[in-house]
């Protein structure tokens, strides 16, 4: 058996931004204004052993992809209630969820304790307007208040003078993804407005919005120039971008991008590219024993 890796889960930072109960959202918002490099991971597999497997991992954070994964409504919350009870609240997840106008998505993964919604495809103020209105509580919003995850005297503990709805305003981070030339020339705007904690750049929509190749970077001017904004608007705002990062080099090149919160690997490529390499070792090393030690052909 291989002998597991060793990681420190710094837990006594993180304990500063967990929830007063495993009920409610961990404070997302307060770790992107700490200006940490949070590091995530990511869940597409609609799977409870690949959630509770992920949520010992370490990472800061996990991002649940409900856009491009048909998760049934109740396997999707319970994935996340996973992700935080197994973590002890360490671990916060991040729902991206199906799409910008999911607005009963948006309150199930509220109500089941995500700390972040991410909101594909987001093109504008108005948009951002709709969606800041579904998920905060009054008087900010018009978030309906969830009375099946509310228990007075067990969910409900706060710090004096707060209750659930004003620290769920605090603490849940709103993050709209921009991936089009429109959500692009539209940056500035959507980044002043109150409620948003962070942004993402969809890189492979938005190339392929420019009608460019597929790809995770590029050179093209159209592209430079947007990316080269999206970090301009980043530092004026105070905002830190959410993406991926794979490998040491493009995870310090995102660092200097202005990425605080970096997705360093993908459970599907994780287990995909893992498995190749292992077989592909294994097979390798079986063939080259079979026939240089017993000359025996492969």
């Amino acid at each position: 058996m291989t002998t597991p890796p060793q990681f420190t889960f710094d837990s006594a930072s993180l304990d500063k931004y967990r929830p007063p109960t495993l009920q409610q959202s961990g404070n997302l918002q307060a770790l992107f204004k700490s200006g940490r490099i949070a590091i995530g991971t990511t869940l597409s597999y609609p799977s409870r052993h690949v959630a509770k497997t992920i949520a010992v991992t370490g990472a800061d954070w996990c991002w649940i992809d409900a856009e491009h994964v048909a998760w049934s409504q109740d396997l999707l919350i319970e994935c996340i209630q996973i992700i935080i009870h197994e973590s002890g609240g360490k671990m916060i997840p991040i729902v991206r969820v199906p799409s910008k106008t999911a607005f009963d998505y948006m309150a199930w993964c509220l109500d089941a304790g995500a700390g972040g919604l991410i909101i594909p495809h987001l093109d504008t103020v108005e948009e951002m307007k709709a969606v800041i209105a579904a998920c905060r509580f009054p008087p900010i919003g018009h978030r309906s208040f969830p009375p099946f995850s509310y228990l007075p005297g067990v969910t409900d503990t706060t710090p004096e003078g707060e209750s659930v709805f004003s620290l769920a305003n605090k603490h849940v981070a709103l993050i709209p993804q921009i991936e089009s030339r429109v959500g692009i020339k539209n940056l500035e705007a959507i980044m002043q407005m109150n409620e948003i904690s962070a942004f993402m750049i969809g890189i492979g929509d938005l190339r392929l919005d420019m009608g460019l190749s597929l790809a995770f970077d590029g050179d093209e001017p159209e592209f430079v120039a947007a990316t080269q904004k999206a970090t301009r608007v980043s530092k004026e705002c105070d905002l830190p971008i959410l993406g991926v990062g794979f490998g040491t080099k493009m995870v310090k090149e995102r660092i200097d991008a202005g990425y605080r919160f970096i997705v360093c690997c993908m459970d599907i490529h994780t287990l995909a590219y893992g498995t190749i390499t292992a077989v592909g070792e294994a097979r390798a090393a079986a063939e080259e024993h079979m026939k240089g030690i017993h000359g025996l052909p492969n």
